[in-house]
């Protein structure tokens, strides 16, 4: 891959989906990016669109913005950022999402 940034953030998201893979989601895998229609950066974990950012400076905002609105364009429930913490392993990364998706995935687990 020509350029570096781009590997970068394919390793993460890589390594996001074998993550989950090794913790019981099975189904997880990483995306082929879509355009305007992103659907996000992993698939195969119904109800949630997954945003992965590896950058040297997270920006929470524009990234739970983009999260959004890849599970809206992927049609599901909830939308996530999944940012790497510099030199820590995957399992230390970030999940942000906003309050509003936090109290729907509240609501969710109370059912």
């Amino acid at each position: 891959m020509s350029n570096p940034s781009k590997a970068k953030g394919t390793r993460w998201e890589n390594a996001v989906a074998k993550y989950l893979r090794e913790n019981g989601f099975s189904e997880a895998f990483r995306l082929a990016p879509a355009g305007d229609a992103d659907a996000g950066d992993i698939g195969g974990v119904a109800g949630w669109a997954f945003e992965c950012r590896d950058r040297q400076k997270h920006s929470l905002s524009k990234n739970v913005k983009d999260a959004n609105l890849r599970a809206k364009n992927k049609g599901c429930q909830f939308g996530c950022a999944v940012m790497k913490k510099r030199e820590h392993p995957v399992e230390d990364g970030y999940v942000v999402l906003d309050l509003k998706t936090f109290v729907e995935v509240l609501k969710e687990l109370e059912k």
